[in-house]
């Protein structure tokens, strides 16, 4: 773009305000918008508004829930660029935002930065307070492996979820694997009783964490219970096919035979299950060992602090379910339509090849670097670094890092605090959110395969967030080394046997 964006007071009304954002995640209502003229009602006898989705470029500010962004009509290559500012449901009448959006304009203007728009929605900063999970998202096995995504809860509220990080190892004469996820997964966010939970006494029990919460566990019995009434049904069909096509028919026998093999599998497990986990001290993983303060800052090199360790008791990982730091990509993407996601522009040079077994090994960490200078392009060729997650709400999403911080004005301890992230967006209008509540503590990888960081929060007018904020896992891995007892940390996927610490 070239010039001045020549800028007239526009108000908003309760028409455009609930439309204007048709296509995000969580549709947040228009509050104000600093261009002359946003929006043309649709025509025609098929009038219907045109989806918006998200597209990234380079600026920042820091102001209260604030992004920086294109936000285009479908099928558009660009957008102008918009300053992206969130405020509480009721903080503005559409007259009063149309005065804050032009005085922020002309504010940032002052110093020199011309060409883009400034727009107010309504949205709520959340921590992701893990809740309840309505709804099975994962096949029949997957939440009792220990890849990365299993569902988490604390023993004393089991009724509520978060998602397990990746896995870590202390190294040294430290035999013990630990799991990484946020601190509000295991701990309440209690804001007069912030302060660092370290387990100094191994002797006395801790916080118990267990795999799969109240509501967890009853969804993914229930699932099993339905795959199970499928598999009867195909069987039937499959042996009535058989019956009526003769005995000598080829496909029906094999068919028939392939569904009876996997109910017998199913019963099996249904069995397992309902014999060894439904006690909930049996669905005990491990014990909460470290968790320092929630701590929100715009320091240069810092980002939103809420992290806890959970170290794994003896006999839960072996050989058979232990993959080290691997995410389960699942069956939400067909292998194709996950390459074209990862691929967004033929451009980007990532050779992420997607695995047969849908085990991704995790190797390394993302780099600092790739924070600000993005390897990769959108199909805009707005940098970006492509990025997936398993959550236990919403399983495996892909999704969108931008390389220009994202802010949050958020009310903890009694005043409001701002804090930096590293901002997340749906990879485009048609992918959904890239998390919601209860994918709080998930690891989040880019297309190259290091481990990104945690989910921590996002952003949104519902559950379903337009923007996702991860902590970056270069900050907490040097908040770990900092610590006597995790200063040689590491992300290696190793397993003792017998007191001897194996490479996998």
């Amino acid at each position: 773009m070239s010039g001045s964006i020549s800028m007239h007071p526009f108000l908003v009304d309760d028409v455009l305000s609930k439309v204007y954002y048709k296509g995000l995640p969580s549709q947040p209502p228009l509050i104000a918008t600093t261009k002359p003229g946003p929006f043309e009602p649709p025509t025609g006898p098929e009038a219907y508004t045109i989806p918006k989705e998200l597209s990234l470029t380079a600026m920042a500010i820091n102001w209260s829930s604030l992004d920086v962004l294109h936000i285009t009509s479908v099928g558009e290559l660009s957008g102008p660029p918009i300053v992206w500012i969130g405020v509480e449901f009721g903080a503005l009448s559409f007259q009063e935002g149309s005065a804050v959006a032009i005085n922020y304009h002309t504010v940032i203007k002052s110093y020199g930065i011309h060409d883009y728009y400034v727009e107010i929605r309504e949205s709520r900063i959340m921590f992701f307070n893990p809740v309840s999970v309505d709804h099975p998202i994962f096949t029949a096995c997957a939440p009792y492996t220990a890849t990365l995504g299993i569902p988490i809860a604390p023993n004393n509220r089991p009724w509520i979820e978060g998602t397990g990080g990746f896995y870590l190892s202390a190294a040294r004469s430290d035999k013990n694997i630990y799991l990484v996820t946020a601190r509000h997964v295991v701990l309440p966010v209690d804001y007069h009783d912030n302060k660092e939970y370290y387990r100094q006494n191994n002797r006395r029990r801790g916080e118990e964490v267990l795999v799969l919460g109240t509501g967890a566990f009853q969804k993914a019995l229930a699932n099993i219970d339905y795959e199970i009434r499928c598999q009867v049904l195909i069987t039937h069909a499959k042996a009535w096919i058989k019956s009526t096509q003769g005995i000598d028919d080829p496909i029906s026998v094999i068919g028939r035979k392939e569904a009876e093999t996997r109910l017998e599998g199913l019963r099996a497990l249904h069995q397992e299950i309902t014999s060894h986990w439904v006690a909930k001290e049996k669905r005990v993983i491990g014990q909460l060992i470290w968790a320092p303060p929630i701590t929100l800052s715009t320091k240069p090199g810092q980002y939103t602090l809420d992290l806890a360790v959970i170290k794994i008791n003896p006999g839960k990982l072996d050989a058979d379910n232990y993959h080290g730091n691997t995410i389960n990509v699942g069956t939400n993407y067909p292998h194709q339509q996950f390459m074209d996601k990862v691929y967004l522009n033929y451009t980007s040079p990532t050779s992420f090849k997607f695995p047969r077994s849908r085990l991704v090994k995790l190797e390394a960490q993302v780099p600092e670097s790739a924070l600000v200078n993005s390897p990769m392009v959108d199909a805009n060729r707005d940098p970006c670094l492509v990025v997936f997650k398993n959550g236990a709400r919403t399983g495996t999403t892909l999704g969108r890092a931008n390389n220009v911080s994202s802010y949050t004005r958020t009310y903890f301890a009694g005043h409001y605090q701002e804090s930096r992230e590293w901002p997340v967006y749906p990879t485009d209008k048609y992918s959904g959110p890239f998390s919601t509540k209860g994918d709080s503590g998930s690891c989040v990888a880019d297309a190259y395969s290091p481990i990104g960081g945690i989910i921590t929060g996002g952003s949104g007018a519902t559950d379903s967030c337009d923007i996702t904020y991860v902590t970056p896992i270069s900050f907490i891995m040097d908040l770990l080394h900092d610590t006597k007892h995790f200063k040689n940390a590491h992300l290696n996927r190793t397993l003792a046997y017998n007191g001897v610490l194996v490479s996998r």
